[in-house]
């Protein structure tokens, strides 16, 4: 063993042990060990980067904009329905049924995409059949991954395989060269599913009514028992406030569900909706901060402070800095650019031409010469001249802050009486910034004033606080002590629906720009017109703090909004809509050509006169030209980050082949297996495989693996074919809702667990392992 191959086995080595510890996208492991094999001369540097011109990543990058332009035509969801219709309503069929059909499909679309494009209609099938969804959507994901070995351009690891092959010297994989065996395995898959998935797959009650986007939640997640009344007193410091201004959902961490007064109920209203005396607001969340709030005073005015003395010390001061031409600030918001914890400082203040903003600064969109009142530890206040898109770096006096900000009017003492709800709490679980609109600026307890105290700062009775506020925020804060509660009256949320408002279930899309940012980050109620009323993830619901709860891929959503805004969401990107009563006119008309277009780039591929990489760029072409797609719908169906994995990967697979380290161990797999045969090698390979696809994605996996496969080919003097395509056939996870996309995006609608996958996915994979070992020498022999 030399050197260099002892360095690629252990770089092997870590880039296995980085997929399996989750914390690094795969995407960025591919680039470092791009860069890795780069740097250190591993492979040239045009090699190294030849991923990125590779043929099959060209394909791979291809085949995502041809699936779109199927299901945006109407395609691929015509077909669904038409098939479904036909099975009728019993399981089994059903079953039968949607695995044929996604399987089918799968040969030709990405595998992902057929199961985000058949999710809702599978749904809407289990509604109407009163079978549970959860019986349903496993098989369809199932079929949707065993369909995608049943043609070359059925998943990128085919591709993946058939271009290894050729770099091998060996003939190239025909279009429809794995479909004898890809057949196969999807028709042992459908019937060992449909016989044992019964009996192992989950039973979930079927949701019925009007009430049937909810359901799933409803067993996990009783909502009705959140869900309660406040009533606006008469002479409420509230009345003639809007709901945004009365801090309702703020401060009490509340989602307003309606309004009712006698004049009749305001269903899902706006934020802009003006409160009136005797108004009772129905509401959703945590009754426990609005019967405290009520039990007394909290807070209280001190009438003699000096603004200026509490503004800065020995260790913090005040600032002023622009944002400059041209900054990447502009057009963000200071929540958005995490300015708070990545500078260690607070804006006070901002000036925009004449204009003096002095509260609720967390949203509002910066602009190129907006002036900032910066206020921090020194050395951070120091710092901020180094920062890209600030300039005009300049101390300032804290009188001088009060003239010209008009600070004064916004600076208030409050002192924290005894037995206050706040009395113990750290300022960030007092929610007194972001959520009420106050800035506490400094904290003085017995005498001793600590200037901008951070975050874990526990506050206790008789402080007294420096905090930044507007007169109507304060006011709205001792109109929301004096609201009344009643938790007795119970509220059906069938009340809350209408013809106008209502809820709807939805999923976060395969490739949803939403996913690693908060609710309140994407000011997700302004931006879409809905209500989020819990977020179900894998096997558990989520009610409260979701202001702050940071989506993740597969998560569903359940809102509650205006139907007009809710149908809207079907033409967003960011979801997959589950209610049926929503439809979106497809671009049906189009369907015709972009079959035609599809059919045309097909046609000269099985003809042998045209590459697969071209012929889906060609392909991608036309269903733009023709406007099946738009190019932004195009570069959206994409998975970027599935062909930057695939590229990045690449070079590894070309430092294992240049250095020897694929020989070498498929010299070692031979040494192990050789007593066992050809077939004992395939089974070695395709075993290693398979529980190398529990941690690593398929594609990366294929191209680590086809290397040692066809090193071992040359060992035992086997068909290379034999071997490569014993790996792709294994390079896929059946049994775990985490390890494959298709399977994170059925998990929330139905509700499912990780053991459900497992118990079901569990013995298919072992199906699968032993009918490639068993069947594939019959159709590409030893």
């Amino acid at each position: 063993m030399t050197g260099e191959i002892l360095f690629v086995l252990l770089l092997l080595a870590a880039v296995v042990g980085l997929f399996a510890w989750g914390k690094l996208r795969p995407d960025v492991v591919a680039l470092l060990v791009l860069a890795v094999v780069g740097v250190t001369g591993l492979v040239e540097p045009a090699q190294a980067l030849a991923g990125f011109s590779n043929p099959a990543v060209v394909a791979v990058a291809g085949m995502f904009v041809i699936s779109a332009g199927l299901a945006r035509t109407g395609v691929a969801s015509f077909l669904g329905r038409e098939v479904l219709h036909v099975a009728g309503g019993g399981e089994v069929r059903l079953v039968v049924a949607l695995m044929l059909l996604s399987g089918a499909l799968s040969g030709f679309m990405n595998n992902v995409g057929v199961a985000a494009m058949m999710m809702p209609v599978v749904v809407e099938i289990a509604r109407k059949s009163q079978l549970p969804p959860s019986k349903l959507l496993i098989p369809m994901a199932l079929g949707a991954q065993l369909g995608g070995f049943t043609t070359l351009i059925g998943t990128s690891p085919n591709l993946l395989a058939g271009d290894a092959l050729a770099e091998a010297g060996e003939p190239e994989l025909g279009l429809f060269e794995f479909t004898p065996m890809g057949v196969v395995l999807l028709g042992l898959g459908t019937l060992f599913v449909a016989v044992a998935g019964p009996r192992l797959l989950p039973t979930r009650d079927p949701s019925t009514g009007s009430t049937s986007d909810w359901q799933a939640f409803k067993e996990e997640a009783p909502l009705e028992e959140r869900i309660f009344r406040i009533r606006v007193p008469e002479g409420s410091l509230l009345e003639g406030k809007t709901l945004e201004e009365s801090l309702v959902g703020s401060a009490l961490g509340l989602q307003v569900l309606a309004v009712e007064r006698s004049s009749g109920p305001i269903l899902a209203p706006g934020s802009e909706t003006v409160l009136k005396g005797g108004d009772r607001l129905v509401v959703q969340g945590p009754p426990d901060l609005v019967l405290e709030l009520g039990r007394g005073r909290h807070l209280v005015a001190e009438s003699e402070h000096d603004p200026a003395e509490w503004l800065t010390s020995a260790e913090v001061g005040l600032v002023e800095v622009r944002v400059a031409e041209g900054s990447p600030l502009a057009g963000e918001t200071l929540n958005q650019a995490d300015f708070r914890r990545k500078t260690g400082t607070v804006v006070l203040a901002l000036r925009r031409n004449d204009r003096l903003r002095r509260t609720h600064l967390q949203d509002l969109p910066l602009q190129e010469g907006d002036s900032l009142l910066v206020q921090g530890p020194r050395p951070q206040l120091q710092a901020l001249a180094e920062i890209e898109g600030l300039e005009g770096h300049q101390d300032v006096h804290p009188r001088s802050a009060l003239r010209a900000y008009g600070l004064a009017q916004r600076l208030t003492a409050l002192r924290i009486t005894e037995h206050s709800l706040l009395e113990g709490r750290s300022l960030a679980e007092t929610h007194l910034g972001d959520a009420m609109g106050l800035t506490v600026l400094a904290v003085t307890r017995q005498g001793i004033t600590q200037v901008l105290p951070d975050a874990d700062f526990a506050l206790e009775a008789e402080d007294i606080l420096l905090v930044k506020a507007r007169p109507e925020d304060l006011a709205s804060l001792r109109g929301l002590q004096r609201l009344e509660v009643d938790t007795e009256a119970h509220v059906e949320l069938e009340e809350l629906e209408s013809e106008e408002v209502g809820l709807a279930e939805v999923v976060l899309a395969p490739r949803s720009g939403l996913v690693g940012r908060s609710l309140r980050a994407l000011n997700f109620r302004g931006r879409f017109g809905a209500t989020v009323l819990a977020i179900w993830r894998q096997d558990r619901a989520i009610r409260s703090g979701l202001r702050d709860e940071v989506l993740r891929f597969g998560d569903a959503l359940l809102l509650y909004g205006p139907w007009e805004r809710l149908r809207t969401l079907r033409q967003e990107p960011d979801f997959i809509v589950l209610s049926g009563a929503m439809p979106e006119a497809p671009r049906t008309r189009l369907a015709p050509l972009a079959l035609l277009v599809v059919a045309g780039a097909l046609v000269p591929v099985v003809a042998g006169w045209l590459s697969i990489a071209l012929a889906a760029v060609a392909a991608s072409v036309l269903l733009v030209m023709t406007r099946c797609l738009t190019v932004e719908e195009a570069y959206r169906a994409v998975d970027w980050p599935t062909v930057i994995l695939v590229a990045g990967m690449l070079a590894l697979g070309a430092a294992l082949n240049e250095t020897g380290a694929a020989a070498f161990l498929g010299e070692r797999a031979v040494a192990a297996a050789e007593a066992l045969g050809p077939r004992g090698i395939l089974l070695t390979l395709c075993l290693l495989t398979a529980l190398g696809a529990q941690v690593i994605p398929g594609p990366a996996l294929v191209v680590l693996m086809a290397p040692i496969a066809l090193g071992a080919s040359v060992e035992m003097g086997l068909s290379p074919r034999t071997l490569v395509l014993g790996v792709v056939f294994t390079a896929t996870t059946l049994a775990s809702p985490v390890a494959h996309p298709a399977h994170a995006l059925v998990m929330a609608p139905a509700g499912y667990r990780m053991g459900d996958f497992l118990r079901l996915g569990g013995p298919l994979t072992l199906l699968v392992l032993l009918s490639v070992v068993v069947l594939l020498p019959f159709f590409f022999p030893f």
